[in-house]
């Protein structure tokens, strides 16, 4: 069979070029806007899980959370541990003391509270909430003091507690102002 012989003008084969490389320009341009919109997408979920505010529940289970924290370190007597649990600007207003600020100055109170047999800490929550990134807290609390000696004597002491944590960059809270009765 003779080959076919098929003339095609210059025009013609720009006129197909020009057609693809407008599917081609349409394609582009739908993938582009295909990625925008999840790009979008995406950075809106993170921005609402930024400032998206947790339940009553949810901050109900963070205040627990911390204050089991403090329970422990308190079990354990380790004023660092303690002092590591407040913001670097954060304070302790002891009731009828002076005011405690910074981060060593507040393992020092909490060394001395120690040192003389204070145990026993627990934290009982009467109400939590947020308030843009700050976590009241209202709350009870108790202790004991024990005497050095053996058969030493438990006095036990109780009153009321009221903290304000501090949301930190990282996403953890830390005590800014902490006061008892």
């Amino acid at each position: 069979m003779p080959p076919i012989e098929v003339m095609i003008s210059h025009q013609q084969v720009l006129a197909v070029l020009n057609q693809e490389k407008g599917l081609i320009m349409r394609f582009n341009k739908t993938i582009i806007v295909v990625i925008l919109l999840v790009l979008l997408g995406v950075a809106g979920a993170a921005v609402y899980k930024c400032t998206a505010k947790p339940s009553a529940e949810e901050v109900n289970a963070t205040v627990a959370e911390l204050n089991a924290a403090w329970d422990e370190a308190f079990a354990q007597a380790s004023a660092g541990t303690i002092s590591s649990y407040y913001d670097e600007h954060g304070s302790l207003l002891p009731a009828g003391g002076e005011q405690v600020t910074g981060n060593n100055a507040i393992a020092d109170f909490w060394s001395g509270l120690f040192a003389k047999g204070f145990t026993e800490h627990k934290i009982e929550i009467v109400e939590a909430g947020l308030v843009g990134n700050t976590i009241y807290q209202r709350a009870k609390w108790s202790a004991v003091l024990k005497s050095p000696e053996a058969d030493g004597e438990r006095k036990e002491f109780s009153g009321n507690l009221h903290l304000l944590y501090k949301r930190q960059p990282d996403g953890s809270w830390k005590i800014l102002t902490h006061t008892w009765n």
